[in-house]
């Protein structure tokens, strides 16, 4: 009887502290609540662009005008609480045992950012905004944001300062987030102060200002956690010590300065903003598809054939990354976004920048903690890395690209001719529906059915022993192939 309870003993001794499976598992499932809440408003956004759905959602109260902020702030909570799911992640290797101090900030953090997403949804339906663009929730839900932040910010920098200067370079990313967010969220509310407010030209370039760094905190959290994935998949940590990875961190966070002057350009500001602005984007662009090609890589040498889901999604997120490169290469050159800026063709490129790379790069990073511990809890990650699953990633990027390149079109044909004084083409008019209603539709679905299963699996209850025998990442997955 001994010997067979003794590999059990030993798997409990050695296991990480069960705290930070369950706190990766709680960020991920905000994270696709979030998505679920981003496609939702997007869908009934897109349905009134369609001439005999609208008056019917008008009837029922839907306002358009509150759907965008709805649609825009749970975004950006994706993004973040996607990120800080993959941090907890990180957790599990870094630290064995969580202390007293780390549970009660995790508690704290889970419970305010809970609470501030659940008074978001509420008061933005009922009209309590602030009017803004970027931060459209009411200033009175802002310190439970700031407050579960800086909870989780607390105990990771607590865990990660010790031998600060040996760290990979997703550390250092994950690392200057963490302040990097909390700084421009509050600058963000600097329209409080009258001094700014009462001033128009200074107010625009402060948002601004806060909204590239912002982009520019996120940005951080998905770059450093496509390293930390490729690098524990494959069980090599030498990439996060590159030199094109560190290129990436100093570029990046460089363009989180000046990435504002893209939208600038009808304010008082000197040329040589624009031109920085547009050198040091070229850059992080041109490089980010070069370490993705290079994470792609690294993992493929690892993971089984045919691909994984992880592995599906990181390989999209690279094409869409070329994609952005062509796009942002026109749109930023001054004569042609003074035609296009105002149109859907910036809105495509926003939408194609969110979805194909931020969005692809965290999916593929999450489906490799869902996988993992499906593994952990059932042995098999299969649930995870189906052949329908891969078929799904398939769907949503070929609707996704449907989309974004419809929303290229139908605004560059109203920028085009509104240079020459004209209204827009009829045809472009025509099309809007289809773009909208049709492609933004099809994307709806299959991001729906995609999430409507990882949200199931996250939500799922947490086992606390794992399936015996089983090893790391890269092991699991050979095993299991």
């Amino acid at each position: 009887m001994s010997t067979t309870t003794k590999p059990d003993t030993a798997a409990e001794s050695t296991a990480p502290d069960p705290v930070w499976r369950y706190a990766s598992i709680m960020y991920a499932r905000g994270a696709f609540t979030s998505l679920g809440i981003v496609l939702l408003a997007g869908l009934v956004a897109a349905l009134y662009y369609v001439p005999w759905i609208q008056p019917h959602l008008k009837a029922t109260g839907i306002d358009m005008r509150l759907l965008e902020p709805l649609h825009k702030t749970f975004a950006a909570a994706w993004i973040f609480l996607g990120g800080m799911a993959l941090v907890m992640r990180f957790m599990q290797d870094e630290v064995k045992r969580a202390s007293r101090g780390d549970r009660l900030r995790l508690r704290i953090s889970v419970i305010s950012l809970l609470a501030a997403g659940i008074a978001i949804l509420i008061t933005i339906p009922m009209g309590i905004t602030s009017g803004r663009e970027y931060v459209p929730f009411h200033p009175a839900i802002s310190p439970l944001i700031l407050i579960g932040w800086v909870a989780f910010g607390w105990t990771f920098l607590r865990a990660v300062l010790p031998k600060f200067w040996e760290r990979p370079v997703h550390i250092m990313m994950w690392t200057v987030g963490v302040p990097f967010f909390a700084l421009t969220f509050l600058e963000q509310h600097y329209y409080l102060l009258p001094s700014i407010f009462g001033d128009p030209i200074q107010d625009m370039r402060v948002q601004w200002k806060a909204c590239g760094t912002l982009v520019g905190s996120f940005n951080l959290f998905v770059y450093g956690s496509a390293i930390f994935v490729a690098t524990r998949i494959s069980g090599d940590s030498s990439y996060g010590y590159s030199r094109t990875a560190w290129a990436l961190f100093g570029v990046g966070l460089l363009n989180s300065f000046t990435n504002f002057g893209h939208h600038t350009y009808h304010l008082p500001q000197s040329s040589a903003v624009h031109w920085i602005s547009f050198l040091v984007s070229m850059m992080e662009i041109i490089i980010v598809f070069k370490a993705l090609s290079d994470v792609v890589r690294l993992v493929g040498r690892t993971m089984p054939r045919p691909y994984t889901t992880a592995q599906a999604f990181l390989s999209m997120s690279k094409w869409w990354t070329a994609l952005m490169l062509v796009t942002s290469i026109l749109l930023s050159y001054p004569p042609i976004n003074a035609l296009f800026h105002g149109t859907y063709a910036i809105t495509g490129h926003a939408m194609g920048a969110m979805i194909g790379i931020d969005t692809m790069v965290l999916l593929g990073a999450l489906a490799f903690v869902l996988a993992e511990n499906a593994r952990r809890e059932r042995g098999s990650s299969a649930i995870i890395d189906s052949g329908r699953m891969r078929a799904l990633v398939i769907g949503t990027n070929l609707a996704a690209f449907a989309f974004v390149i419809g929303l290229h079109v139908v605004g560059g044909a109203v920028g085009l001719n509104r240079y020459v004084g004209l209204p827009a083409p009829v045809w472009s008019e025509a099309l809007k529906p289809w773009v909208f209603a049709g492609a933004g539709a099809l994307t709806f679905v299959f991001f729906a059915i995609l999430v409507g299963a990882w949200l199931r699996l996250a939500f799922r209850r947490m086992e606390r022993k794992l399936v015996p025998g089983m090893k790391d990442a890269a092991t699991e997955q050979n095993a299991t192939a």
